[in-house]
C-alpha cells in the first residue's frame, strides 16, 4: 500500500482524509486492523467510495499467456517450449493451482492468447479463450528483437480491447496472472532496462534451473540489454527484450487508467509489466493493488522502485496469477468492514450500525 503522503500523488487530499476519518471513527482501537486499512483506504479511493458506502467488488481474473523465442532457442527453463499450451488446456480443464484458488474465491477467469507457439493445440471448453495474439511466440531476445514495432501497436490496441471488455461487464477489479515458458528471461531483462540494475540483480531460476542454465539466462539478457540505445524508452525495451503477455499485461492496465477499476498485480512477470505500465502512464500506480513478493529475488527490488508493500509473503513463484487470487481475501475483507462496520458518534459517545 501507498503511504498517505505519497497517495497523495493520486488522490485529492480531502478525499483521502475524509475517507481515513471513517475509518478512525469505526469501532476500534485507533489502528487496530493494521495494513488492512490502509488498504481499505485505497480501495474506496480507487474505486471513489465515499465514507458510509458500501464497497461493491466485481473481480475478473485475466490469464495473460504467451511463448518466447529465448526459450525455444536456449535451455533457460527446465521445461519444453510447448508446456505452456499443455498448460492453458490443464487451466481449461480445471486441473491447475489457479483453477483451485478460483473456483474457492469465486471470481471468474478468462485467458488471454497473446501469442503462443501451438494454438492449434488448444483444446474446447467452458472457459473463454480471447485471441489476442501477436504472433506464434516472440523472437529470440538474445539474439534479435523480440517483437516489432507493427506488433507493440497491437499490443497496445489488444490492451484497450481487453480493458474495454472488462468494464463492459461492469468488472471493478482486474486481477492478473500469466503463462509463459521463458517468460521470467524476458521479465527480468526489462527489470534491469527500466531500473538500471544488472542482470545479476534482477534474474532468478525461474522453474527451477540450475547454475549452467542461470548463467546461460543471464548472458543471453546481457546480449538482449546491448541492443538497447541509451536512455531507452519503455516501448524500445519492450520491443527488444519484452514478451507478448507482459505487452498485453501492460497496456491493458495503462488503458484502465483513471477508469475506477483495481488493477491486482501478482508476482515477478505481472509486476515487469506493471512497471512499465507506469513508466508509460504513471498516474495508472494509484490504481495498483500489489497481492504478493514472490520468490524470484529481483521481485523485492522491483517492488522497492513502485514503492509497493505486498499483501503477501509467501514465496510463491507458480505465477497463473496464484498471489493475485489469494491476495482477494483481504481485499473482501477490507472492503466489508469499510461497508459493515459500526462507528461512533463522537457527539454523544454512541455507536452507530450500518445496515
Amino acid at each position: 500500500m501507498l503511504s498517505y503522503r505519497k497517495l497523495q500523488k493520486y488522490f485529492p487530499e480531502e478525499r483521502i482524509r475524509n475517507i481515513k476519518d471513517a475509518i478512525d471513527r469505526k469501532v476500534k482501537p485507533l489502528g487496530s486492523l493494521g495494513l488492512l486499512e490502509d488498504l481499505a483506504l485505497e480501495i474506496a479511493l480507487i474505486l471513489e467510495n465515499a465514507p458510509g458506502d458500501t464497497i461493491s467488488l466485481t473481480p475478473l481474473h485475466l490469464i495473460f499467456a504467451g511463448d518466447h523465442g529465448v526459450a525455444a532457442a536456449h535451455p533457460v527453463s527446465i521445461v519444453s517450449g510447448d508446456f505452456t499450451v499443455k498448460m492453458i488446456n490443464n487451466f481449461i480443464e480445471g486441473g491447475a493451482a489457479i483453477n483451485a484458488f478460483l473456483e474457492e474465491s469465486g471470481i471468474p477467469f478468462e485467458i488471454i492468447n497473446s501469442g503462443i507457439r501451438h494454438p492449434e493445440k488448444l483444446i474446447p471448453g467452458n472457459i473463454t479463450v480471447r485471441n489476442c495474439s501477436l504472433g506464434f511466440g516472440t523472437r529470440d531476445l538474445g539474439t534479435e528483437n523480440a517483437m516489432s514495432d507493427a506488433e507493440l501497436k497491437k499490443a497496445a490496441l489488444y490492451g484497450k480491447e481487453i480493458a474495454e471488455a472488462a468494464l463492459s461487464r461492469h468488472c471493478n477489479v482486474l486481477l492478473f496472472g500469466e503463462m509463459g515458458i521463458g517468460n521470467t528471461t524476458a521479465a527480468s531483462a526489462v527489470m534491469a532496462a527500466l531500473t538500471g540494475l544488472s542482470p545479476e540483480e534482477c534474474t532468478g531460476r525461474g522453474t527451477g534451473i540450475g547454475d549452467a542454465a542461470l548463467a546461460l539466462k543471464i548472458s543471453l539478457i546481457k546480449k538482449g540489454l546491448s541492443r538497447l540505445p541509451e536512455n531507452p524508452s519503455p516501448e524500445e525495451i519492450l520491443r527488444t527484450a519484452g514478451g507478448y503477455e507482459i505487452a498485453e499485461m501492460a497496456y491493458t492496465m495503462i488503458h484502465a487508467c483513471g477508469r475506477r477499476i483495481m488493477l491486482v498485480i501478482d508476482g515477478f512477470i505481472v509486476t515487469a509489466a506493471a512497471l512499465l505500465a507506469v513508466k508509460i502512464a504513471p498516474k495508472v500506480r494509484g490504481q495498483m493493488i500489489f497481492a504478493t513478493e514472490s520468490g524470484e529475488p529481483g521481485h523485492r527490488l522491483m517492488l522497492e522502485r513502485l514503492d509497493a508493500t505486498p499483501l503477501l509473503r509467501l514465496g510463491l513463484r507458480l505465477g497463473e496469477g496464484t498471489g493475485a487470487v489469494l491476495s482477494y481475501s483481504l481485499i473482501k475483507a477490507a472492503a466489508a468492514f469499510f461497508s459493515r462496520m459500526a462507528e461512533w458518534d463522537s457527539t454523544n459517545g454512541r455507536i452507530i450500525f450500518r445496515n
